[in-house]
């Protein structure tokens, strides 16, 4: 089915918008992007405005009419942009889910062939109520109603039923997170980007919760300095150069997961749009290129991400942190978490790299990072404890955007931070929520 995926915030700013006049219905358009993958076709909401009251041309307790000015300023949006048009309106009386009444699927068979005779775009309606909302959406070029799944970005249901693991595999589980929750966890699509120090404990963890599938990216093969570190490898790993996702492969296998390797780095662009198959993707890697790309991943494409990092300064500040990249948060370029310069300088082909070295343009980047397999272990206990409690709620729904571990003082905190306005990772004028109307990479 397909369904619109939209930021948590601004579905509140809409209901509160759209409900704010208990006697009266109000309305709205809202603009998305869109992505299709093998998981079907997301539209993705990333903008929207109320109607002016100077546009209503009828607006009573059970009937709108709007402007034809209003849909003709919203088509002409969508000509130039490409965006889906989602319209919504309001049912304050409703009780339970609302319902579309013989005026809305009336006004519907009058309005969609007009906007999309403007705009070839997909069309989406939604009618909000004080317990619920439902939608539905015309493809472009369709006159077929079908039903439209409407899915906040950052929170999960399971796809089953809600009974536990197999042959009690995981009894001690449910009881700490219940059957619904440990449902959720089991019906979870995990992307894990980078499989070596931090990444082998995480894939490992979600392999013993339960996890059905692993998307485990890495390029890199298993070398003897990895023993102290890969979770899972052993000394006839590095004898053979063995590929990281095949050891990631192998200790999920015997957890009863299912692992899909994917030999290759993340900035390719064929692999990164094969984390679209994902509901949450938790990055490990090191370096700032590819957590730049999951950056934008996570906002262009509402793909949760789950960020972590290690750092490790000998005589210094050591520690790490998990960072949810999510529509409603801030991304790493506000948080200052990506540095432009080491961005550019990571992407330079090696010989470019090395003339803009020698010339002081860019600062010398070492190339091995000092690791302890202790402290990426509680890093990856953190950020895997953090995904638990968002996925099932079960541990408490106070989630923070990011949580930093100082290895100094042995604390735990939680860091907010505010969005640029300018930004244009996390803003809709930029890319956010654009999905295939703009390029990954």
């Amino acid at each position: 089915m397909t369904a619109l995926s939209y930021p948590p915030g601004t579905w509140r700013e809409i209901q509160e918008d759209l409900l704010s006049t208990p006697e009266l219905e109000r309305a709205a358009v809202g603009f998305a992007g869109h992505v299709t993958s093998s998981r079907g076709t997301r539209l993705l909401l990333r903008d929207w405005s109320p109607v002016p009251l100077d546009e209503y041309l009828v607006q009573l307790g059970t009937h709108l009419e709007v402007s034809p000015r209003f849909w003709t300023r919203a088509a002409k949006r969508a000509r130039n942009s490409g965006e889906c048009i989602v319209i919504m309106h309001s049912h304050p009386r409703a009780q339970g889910t609302p319902q579309f009444s013989a005026s809305d699927l009336g006004g519907e068979r009058l309005l969609v062939p007009r906007l999309q005779a403007r705009a070839t775009v997909h069309v989406a309606t939604v009618v909000i109520g004080p317990d619920g909302a439902q939608a539905s959406h015309y493809a472009p070029n369709s006159k077929q109603r079908r039903p439209l799944a409407l899915r906040p970005v950052g929170t999960f249901e399971p796809d089953g039923d809600s009974r536990g693991g197999t042959d009690g595999q995981d009894a001690r589980q449910v009881l700490a997170l219940g059957a619904a929750g440990n449902a959720v966890l089991r019906d979870l699509v995990v992307g894990v980007v980078g499989l070596g120090g931090l990444g082998s404990h995480v894939s490992t963890q979600l392999s013993h919760l339960g996890v059905r599938r692993i998307v485990g990216v890495d390029f890199d093969r298993v070398e003897p300095s990895n023993l102290s570190r890969l979770v899972g490898s052993r000394r006839r790993d590095a004898l053979l150069r063995r590929r990281k996702t095949a050891v990631g492969h192998r200790v999920a296998r015997r957890l009863g997961a299912g692992f899909k390797p994917i030999n290759g780095r993340v900035e390719d662009p064929a692999v990164a749009r094969e984390l679209l198959e994902c509901d949450v993707v938790v990055g490990c890697t090191d370096n700032q290129s590819s957590r730049a790309v999951l950056n934008r991943l996570a906002l262009q494409f509402y793909v949760p991400v789950l960020d972590l990092g290690v750092q490790i300064r000998p005589g210094g500040s050591s520690g790490g942190r998990a960072t949810w990249l999510l529509p409603d948060s801030p991304c790493e370029w506000c948080r200052g978490i990506l540095d432009p310069d080491v961005v550019r300088a990571e992407q330079l082909p090696a010989h470019l790299r090395e003339v803009e070295l020698e010339r002081g343009y860019i600062a010398d980047m070492p190339v091995d990072q000092p690791a302890v397999v202790s402290v990426n272990g509680v890093v990856a206990s953190l950020g895997v404890t953090e995904l638990v409690a968002r996925c099932t709620t079960a541990l408490g729904d106070n989630r923070g955007e990011m949580l930093v571990y100082r290895l100094g003082d042995g604390t735990v905190r939680r860091v907010g931070a505010a969005s640029r306005r300018d930004c244009a990772t996390c803003n809709p004028s930029g890319n956010l929520g654009a999905g295939d109307l703009v390029e990954l990479l």
